[in-house]
Formats: C-alpha cells, sequence, structure tokens
C-alpha cells in the first residue's frame, strides 16, 4: 500500500512539473513572440515620425493593429444599464439638473461623453463652450481645450503653457482639430509611454514627486492621469491645475478649495458657492480597491 501511494504521488508531482513547464514554455514562446513583432513594427516602419506629431493617420501607417483599435472609439453602438458610447442629453433624461447647476455652464448643455475620435466634435458642438469659434471673445478660455487634442501640446510648444491657457477658446479652435490620439500618451519616436499635459507633471512636482521616475507599470495609468482626474481652472490666467498639494482624497481636495478660497461657481438661486467634481477616475483608482491592493504600488517612489 505504501508502495502504491508513494507512486501515486510520484506521478502527481510529475505531472504537475509537466504542466508548469507547458505553461511557461508558452509564456516565453509568447514574449518571444511579441518581441519579435515589436522588432519588425521598429524595423519596418513606413513614415519617420519626429517631435510632435498630432496627426493620428500618420502613426497608422506605422502601426496599423493599433490604429484600427483607435479607430473603433467612434463606435456609438454600445448600450447598458449606467451608460452609453453615443452622445445622450442627460438634461432631457434628468430636468431637475438644470436646476443644481443653475449659473455654471452645465445647466445649458450635458450630454454623455462619446469615445476619443469625436473629442473634437464634441466639443465644437456643445452649447458649454459659449460662442461660436470664429467669435474670438466668447466666454470660455483655451484652457478647455487641453484634453481635447494632440494639438494641445503641439500649440504649447508653439506659444508657450500660459499663453495657451490665457487664450481663448475660440482663438485657438482652427489649431485644434486632431480628435484624442496617440501622440497624446507616446513619445513619436520610440513609442514609449509619456506625460504630454503640464499639469499633471506640476501636481507630482508640488509633492516632491518626480514622475519621469515612474515605472512602465505606473505610467499605464498616468497617461490615463493627465485628463482623467479632478481639476480647475486657476486665476485670472485659467492656468488648468490638479487640487492634490494636500492629497487624493475628497476632504484632501475639499481642503485645498477651501484654503484656496474657490468655487466652480456660484449657483444662480440660492447664491451657494459650489464645487462641481469633474471626473477624478484616476483618484477614485487610487482610492478603490486596487489601489489598496497595491495594484497601482510604486517600485520606487516618484
Amino acid at each position: 500500500m505504501k508502495k502504491r501511494v508513494k507512486s501515486w504521488q510520484g506521478w502527481l508531482l510529475f505531472a504537475t512539473t509537466m504542466v508548469i513547464v507547458f505553461v511557461l514554455g508558452l509564456m516565453v514562446s509568447s514574449l518571444m513572440e511579441r518581441r519579435a513583432e515589436v522588432i519588425s513594427v521598429f524595423n519596418n516602419k513606413r513614415v519617420d515620425i519626429k517631435n510632435i506629431e498630432p496627426r493620428n493617420e500618420i502613426f497608422g501607417e506605422n502601426y496599423p493593429r493599433q490604429y484600427a483599435t483607435w479607430k473603433q472609439t467612434a463606435e456609438t453602438d454600445f448600450v447598458s444599464e449606467f451608460n452609453s458610447s453615443d452622445a445622450v442629453d442627460v438634461l432631457a433624461q434628468r430636468p431637475d439638473m438644470v436646476i443644481l447647476w443653475a449659473g455654471y455652464a452645465f445647466s445649458k448643455d450635458y450630454s454623455t461623453p462619446r469615445g476619443h475620435m469625436h473629442a473634437v466634435e464634441d466639443i465644437t458642438r456643445t452649447l458649454r463652450t459659449g460662442a461660436p469659434m470664429d467669435d474670438h471673445s466668447g466666454p470660455q478660455p483655451a484652457t478647455c481645450w487641453t484634453c481635447k487634442s494632440p494639438d494641445v501640446p503641439r500649440m504649447m510648444e508653439a506659444i508657450g503653457v500660459d499663453s495657451f491657457y490665457h487664450n481663448k477658446w475660440g482663438a485657438l479652435g482652427s489649431e485644434i482639430v486632431n480628435p484624442i490620439g496617440c501622440a497624446d500618451c507616446h513619445e513619436p519616436e520610440t513609442m514609449q509611454l509619456h506625460i504630454s499635459r503640464p499639469a499633471l507633471r506640476e501636481a507630482f512636482a508640488r509633492q516632491g514627486k518626480n514622475i519621469d521616475q515612474a515605472t512602465p507599470q505606473e505610467m499605464r495609468s498616468l497617461v490615463c492621469a493627465q485628463c482623467h482626474v479632478e481639476y480647475y481652472f486657476k486665476g485670472d490666467e485659467k492656468y488648468l491645475t490638479l487640487p492634490w498639494d494636500k492629497g487624493f482624497t475628497v476632504e484632501n481636495m475639499e481642503a485645498y478649495y477651501d484654503e484656496a478660497n474657490f468655487a466652480d461657481y456660484t449657483h444662480a438661486l440660492s447664491r451657494a458657492p459650489i464645487l462641481k467634481a469633474q471626473h477624478p477616475d484616476y483618484e477614485i483608482a487610487q482610492m478603490g480597491i486596487h489601489g489598496q491592493r497595491g495594484v497601482y504600488k510604486r517600485q520606487n517612489d516618484l
């Protein structure tokens, strides 16, 4: 009996070892195939992309598979219990929001966002921008363009970050034509993930952290954090700022705003100063269960 038990255990150990070896072999094969694919792509580039290239179709020449997935963001046929990929008139669904947002641009128009390919189209058609693009006196600042196009870092480099923010929305409309795409998150020559918007870099710097020391895993979240965050337009210059100096929690950001004596708007009926959260997706991720379990844990402190 003892010999049979030992024989059974031996066969189990052998089988387990073979499975592990097989799985490891698949992983190594996949990694080698992926590495070969990357080498092949870089060795067979059709165009040489340098500096800031906002035209997504240019990237498509070198990276057709990735470009094809980007084009899928134009689709508007997804519908779920909570949202859809098409623009839905939220004010028509919930007219009470017109009263709750009285005195704020969102009371004029609020449609749910569509995919990245629609970014420029959607901001130019919304009533929140306040004036046609040929009217340079429109009330909204050019800061509203910041997360809508890879033309933004191009213009920031051309005229300066301060000048970009301090312009009117309509004044730069003719320059912002390419929707969110490749150059927003990828350095064109190497395709490494990079930070193209100054507000995120500045927010980390004010906390004494160097965003350039972020690991590749962290960068996968940080490139999204350039736009999917809470923010506000600071001062008369309308300088895009992330309110993280005291931390990422709601309480931390509220304390920051209280100290700065800032409110997004004064309610037209109650005259109460109001803070309206924008879209703090990165903060929620950091404070949520994934962040608590170390999914975004730094290998090296920023």
